[in-house]
């Protein structure tokens, strides 16, 4: 099993944190999107054959080539369930669901701006960001965030367990609080994700991309 991933990616880092939290044994290869169609580029062709939109994550499994973190996550899990990454019941699969469309749709749109222009690591690799911008997905966090911060009264991880749901969000969250946004008006929510960096398998999974 191969994973593709680049540095500076938090799309990259939903996909390893789940695999490394499941304890799939894969190799990872990393793909360099400043290289563009060169070698080991995103727009190579080897690579436009693994992801035909050049963009990363992407894995593969044998005969299986799969794209986009999320998807790449539940397949896993699916394959693992005695790992615990997918809720028991169809009504906690819906609900666990619900939070990764919130998640692609609505936090991680909001976090993009914010990080790529305010956190200096990634404004060293990806350039200067949209200060505009940024201040409008501050905005839309503040929108976000709430609903999160209600949804963890009286529990550790949005489904009460972990799952996948956690995981969705631990990546852009990470980004936008080492850019300074503040997470004081959400502490149920700085704690959750603390509880999720404070995991191995996100050390394992920060030092190769982000490290």
């Amino acid at each position: 099993m191969q994973l593709y991933y680049g540095r500076n990616s938090g799309n990259s880092a939903r996909a390893m944190f789940g695999i490394e939290l499941l304890g799939v044994g894969y190799e990872a290869r990393l793909v360099d999107p400043k290289a563009g169609a060169g070698a080991g580029g995103n727009q190579a062709p080897d690579y436009l054959a693994v992801n035909p939109m050049g963009k990363i994550p992407a894995l593969v499994d044998g005969d299986l080539t799969l794209w986009e973190s999320n998807a790449i996550n539940l397949y896993l899990a699916e394959r693992l369930p005695q790992a615990g990454l997918l809720p028991a019941t169809a009504e906690s699969r819906a609900s666990m669901h619900r939070w990764l469309f919130f998640q692609t749709g609505h936090v991680s749109p909001a976090c993009r701006p914010v990080f790529l222009a305010g956190h200096a690591a990634m404004v060293a690799y990806w350039g200067a960001g949209d200060e505009p911008a940024a201040a409008r997905g501050r905005q839309e966090l503040a929108r976000f965030l709430p609903v999160i911060e209600q949804a963890l009264e009286g529990r550790d991880y949005l489904e009460r367990d972990l799952t996948l749901a956690d995981v969705a969000f631990v990546p852009h969250l990470f980004l936008v609080e080492e850019a300074g946004f503040d997470f004081a008006p959400y502490p149920r929510v700085r704690a959750w994700l603390h509880r999720l960096l404070a995991r191995p398998a996100w050390k394992r999974t920060h030092q190769r991309i982000f490290g």
